[in-house]
């Protein structure tokens, strides 16, 4: 992926860690960053700190227990510095982009002796002058999707799914972008993978649409028939309500949907379905009064007719 090219490309030319105790093949200033940051965010939350804290690389001697506690031990493990390496991916991306961006805007590669700015961040990163451009749009996507929160964006992690959902939040609203994501997630649960690819969240975008209307042959005034007129505000929204209730709430609680949040975050998914709990009994409080106006309505229908 281009993303990946250019942290590999940018990250090659950064100081490789001498301390044995960190993994000789990342560097050593990511290293310290994540881990630093994954222990601050730990016990902000009052938690332990993280295991990988200060650029810890851990040993045999750290997994023990028996072998279900072994491999909940590896398999959170995984997860966490999975997570903390895209997190410092994000990091890099922003931070290359924040100094590119004012450079560019101060036009210091003038002051570096250069007419082209691409050329001159090209040849600062040893990259080639496209991945320049690539690199600054990609931060301008990690901004965009970091509006729909950590638990959505937190699965964005390839370039082309960030562009996919970048684009959704442009053109059709972070709402929409929401219902995207979390179908994508389910359906990416019930097919054995761990996150969406891009083109499964573009079809599930271009599915929310609202399919235009063909366009009608010509007919006469005569043959032409009269226009539907259009349909209360109250009735509308019913049936706006009615229609995204699967997309929305339906497949965001299929078991394998489920499974991949409680793999992610089990105290925020345990939290999340405790408020969907609530707010559905709200719900069902008031349809349970909309059917007894309705069965009033039609009782009063039925009485008048007689």
């Amino acid at each position: 992926m281009s993303g990946n090219k250019l942290i590999a490309a940018g990250n090659s030319r950064l100081k490789k860690a001498a301390d044995s105790s960190v993994d000789p093949a990342v560097p050593a200033e990511l290293q310290q960053r994540a881990a630093t940051a994954a222990a601050k965010q730990a016990s902000i939350d009052g938690q332990e700190s993280s295991v990988f804290a200060r650029g810890r690389v851990l040993s045999g001697d750290d997994i023990t227990g028996t072998p279900e506690e072994q491999l909940a031990y590896v398999t959170e493990r995984l997860h966490e510095i999975d997570l903390a390496g895209k997190r410092a991916e994000d990091f890099t991306v922003l931070n290359k982009a924040v100094l590119l961006e004012i450079a560019q805007e101060r036009e210091l590669h003038l002051v570096a002796g250069h007419t082209n700015f691409s050329l001159w961040a090209a040849g600062v990163l040893d990259v080639e002058p496209k991945y320049v451009f690539e690199l600054l749009q990609d931060a301008a996507r990690i901004r965009a999707i970091s509006k729909l929160g950590p638990d959505l964006s937190q699965h964005l992690t390839r370039a082309s799914a960030r562009k996919v959902m970048a684009e959704v939040i442009a053109s059709q609203g972070l709402e929409a972008a929401q219902v995207v994501l979390s179908e994508g997630l389910a359906q990416a649960a019930e097919q054995g993978k761990k996150r969406p690819t891009a083109s499964l969240l573009a079809s599930i975008a271009k599915g929310l649409t609202t399919p235009s209307i063909p366009a009608q042959e010509s007919r006469s005034e005569i043959s032409d028939p009269p226009a539907a007129p259009p349909a209360p505000a109250a009735i509308t929204a019913l049936e706006r309500a009615a229609s995204s209730l699967k997309e929305r709430v339906y497949s965001p609680l299929a078991p394998a949907a489920v499974k991949a949040a409680l793999e992610s975050d089990p105290v925020a998914t345990r939290e999340h379905l405790e408020r969907l709990e609530t707010e559905l009994q709200h719900v069902a409080k008031r349809l349970a009064a909309a059917n007894r106006a309705v069965v009033a309505v039609s009782g009063q229908a039925e009485a008048a007719a007689s």
